[in-house]
């Protein structure tokens, strides 16, 4: 029998989470060795058994403290190795607070329109894409298209 090695492919959802403003909602990374001091939208990798949507929702509460109640996919992004689903949401319960200090050091709301130098460069592409009607859009971080 003849056995076949699949490439494994990471899979990661975040959520543009937007209050009543159109500001959006980013955390800024510390000490966990991937994108430290970068600003990002809630979000993490899909967990073995979980639905993209279920990780969509489970990442925001886990990190931001806030509940979606409606929220839909926005943009698909595939990146070297693996595949982002970006979710967009402006109904959502709660008060935004860092669920995992451990990871995160600042959370706050931010205008889309002139986000500060530290956003991780795909958060403006995302953005570009939702905005657009652009659902699909293959990630190349070193050229940001």
């Amino acid at each position: 029998m003849r056995v076949i090695d699949r490439q494994k492919v990471i899979v990661v959802v975040h959520t543009i989470v937007r209050n009543a403003e159109e500001s959006i909602l980013l955390l800024e990374r510390r000490d966990t060795g991937y994108m430290d001091g970068f600003l990002v939208p809630p979000g993490g990798h899909v967990e073995y058994g979980e639905s993209i949507s279920n990780a969509a929702r489970r990442e925001v509460n886990e990190e931001s403290n806030l509940t979606l109640i409606v929220f839909q996919p926005a943009v698909v992004m595939p990146f070297e190795g693996g595949v982002d689903f970006i979710f967009e949401s402006r109904d959502w319960e709660g008060t935004p607070a860092i669920g995992e200090p451990s990871k995160f050091s600042s959370i706050g709301w931010f205008d889309p329109l002139s986000l500060p130098d530290n956003v991780a460069p795909f958060v403006s592409k995302a953005l570009e894409l939702v905005d657009s009607g652009t659902w699909y859009h293959e990630y190349r971080a070193e050229s940001e298209d």
